[in-house]
């Protein structure tokens, strides 16, 4: 549990991200779950809503340390689906701030705070 929400709170959009990526971007799923399992044990979409600053790092180990595509991926194949679930394009870039600075709570905070209020 981190702060005053419960992990699975998440579960509706954790459903909804999986069904989202499987058909907009086929393999990626499949991809970033091998990292994810090898290193964490665990899947990528599950890391992304526990301790998203771990899957960040997959991605960088990924793109060799190239921030600049690591951020680009990153946002592309989690951050702006999970926004558009919610419907707040807006957020995009403050979760990106979270995740790379390590700020796990802050990131699951903002983002329970928007599946509350879009009552998924």
């Amino acid at each position: 549990m981190y702060g005053v929400f419960k992990v699975s709170e998440f579960n509706g959009l954790k459903r909804r991200l999986m069904e989202y990526l499987t058909r907009r971007a086929p393999g990626v799923l499949d991809l970033f779950n091998i990292y994810c399992m090898l290193i964490h044990r665990v899947d990528c979409v599950t890391l992304l809503f526990t301790s998203p600053s771990k899957l960040y790092h997959i991605v960088l180990t990924h793109y060799r340390g190239d921030v600049v595509s690591t951020d680009y991926a990153f946002t592309l194949a989690f951050l702006g689906p999970i926004a558009i679930l919610l419907g707040r394009v807006d957020i995009v870039k403050e979760l990106l701030n979270l995740v790379k600075t390590g700020r796990d709570s802050e990131f699951l905070e903002l983002l329970a705070k928007y599946v509350k209020s879009s009552a998924m």
